[in-house]
């Protein structure tokens, strides 16, 4: 399936690792980022400074949803980064009525809208869709991206790699004719018939250090998030009903309880149903100020959230938390793919259970996790 595939042995885990190779530019990623949503613009942000580090001197394109947003979330991280939405603007023109496909328009040329961009991604040489979970049955119409990128290789003969995929729940995409793919759940894993790999947030230098330090709910500080997007139906009502009972559980005062945005305005709805128990004194954190503060999570915090990147850096940096699913085959995934490496949070199956403040642990530290993620990038950008 994949050509030129190895499995390498870290461990107790098989992370699939490419073959040495020279390096040369230009690198055009592909990203969610933009929406804007933090673990999107995270990851995007994560391959961006491993690029500056070790080739500052590359032309990097980023193709995403929103390039007036990214270009403000992400400015200044590669001096050589350019942002655009070629490939995100086809496939919406596409799904509007546009009859040619974006892969027929990186093939074929000839359309005024297009061609300046789709020259950009011809002239690539390594075309690597970040991860994250949006090629799925939830949003089909990304598989798009898989098929515009192999047009490309097709033209330029470019190497095509896709890392931290989410698959769940699955479409027909094989990812044929990619050099490297990894995927960051089990079940994605089992589903390409490779060994499991972890998600793109992990690329980070150094391993953050914390200790099993006991606190009590006074010491502590409770941050919650609880979306009102890409959930089942009257998903959003029961996660709050089940907020309020654990938050009342877990026994931290309100003063030092937090409501923290992920997507700006779709995570609001939460915040406004949760407001009694939020600090009145700045409790609400928008997504700006969470983005753009250098926020530190650390092992004093509890967490309470149904977002899947809060629950991989919060336990990271050695919070403890209570991560919840809105959406059955999805979300039940993703933060189960974290839970089954150590992190410790809850995970709820039913939202009837509520957890008291000693129930909560302190997660394992990360390190395996960003070694093997270190071990991938290093080996797809520097041949070490």
């Amino acid at each position: 399936m994949f050509s030129k595939v190895l499995g390498l042995k870290s461990a107790s885990t098989q992370a699939q690792v490419v073959p040495e190779s020279s390096f040369e530019g230009p690198v055009y990623l592909i990203s969610m980022a933009g929406f804007p949503n933090y673990g999107d613009e995270l990851i995007a942000a994560r391959w961006l400074h491993f690029l500056a580090e070790h080739h500052p001197d590359v032309d990097v394109w980023l193709d995403v949803r929103e390039p007036g947003t990214v270009a403000s979330l992400l400015k200044g991280i590669h001096p050589r980064l350019h942002i655009t939405n070629t490939l995100f603007r086809a496939i919406h023109e596409h799904v509007h009525g546009l009859n040619r496909t974006p892969a027929e328009l990186v093939r074929d040329l000839g359309s005024p809208k297009f061609d300046v961009g789709l020259l950009e991604l011809r002239e690539a040489t390594t075309i690597h869709l970040l991860g994250g979970g949006f090629v799925n049955a939830i949003w089909q119409e990304n598989t798009l991206l898989v098929d515009a990128m192999r047009a490309a290789r097709e033209i330029s003969g470019a190497r095509l790699i896709a890392t931290g995929q989410g698959l769940m729940p699955r479409v027909p995409e094989d990812f044929h004719d990619f050099e490297y793919v990894s995927v960051r759940d089990q079940a994605s894993a089992d589903s390409l018939g490779i060994a499991r790999g972890y998600d793109d947030a992990y690329l980070v230098t150094g391993v953050p250090t914390f200790s099993e330090q006991s606190y009590t709910p006074e010491e502590s500080e409770l941050y919650i998030c609880i979306q009102n997007d890409a959930l089942d139906e009257n998903a959003h009502t029961q996660l709050i009903s089940y907020a309020k009972a654990q938050i009342e559980k877990l026994g931290i005062p309100r003063e030092k309880t937090f409501y923290v945005e992920a997507i700006p305005g779709d995570d609001y709805a939460g915040y406004a149903s949760l407001r009694e128990y939020i600090s009145e004194d700045n409790g609400f954190i928008p997504f700006a100020h969470f983005w753009r503060s250098g926020f530190r999570f650390a092992p004093h915090q509890v967490w309470l959230t149904t977002r899947f990147h809060h629950h991989l850096v919060g336990s990271m940096h050695g919070a403890r938390g209570i991560a919840l699913s809105g959406k059955v085959g999805y979300y039940d995934v993703k933060h189960g793919s974290l839970a089954d490496t150590g992190t410790r949070w809850k995970v709820p199956t039913v939202l009837t259970r509520t957890y008291s403040f000693d129930d909560l642990e302190s997660p394992l530290p990360s390190a395996q996790q960003i070694q093997i993620k270190n071990r991938e990038a290093q080996q797809l950008y520097t041949g070490k």
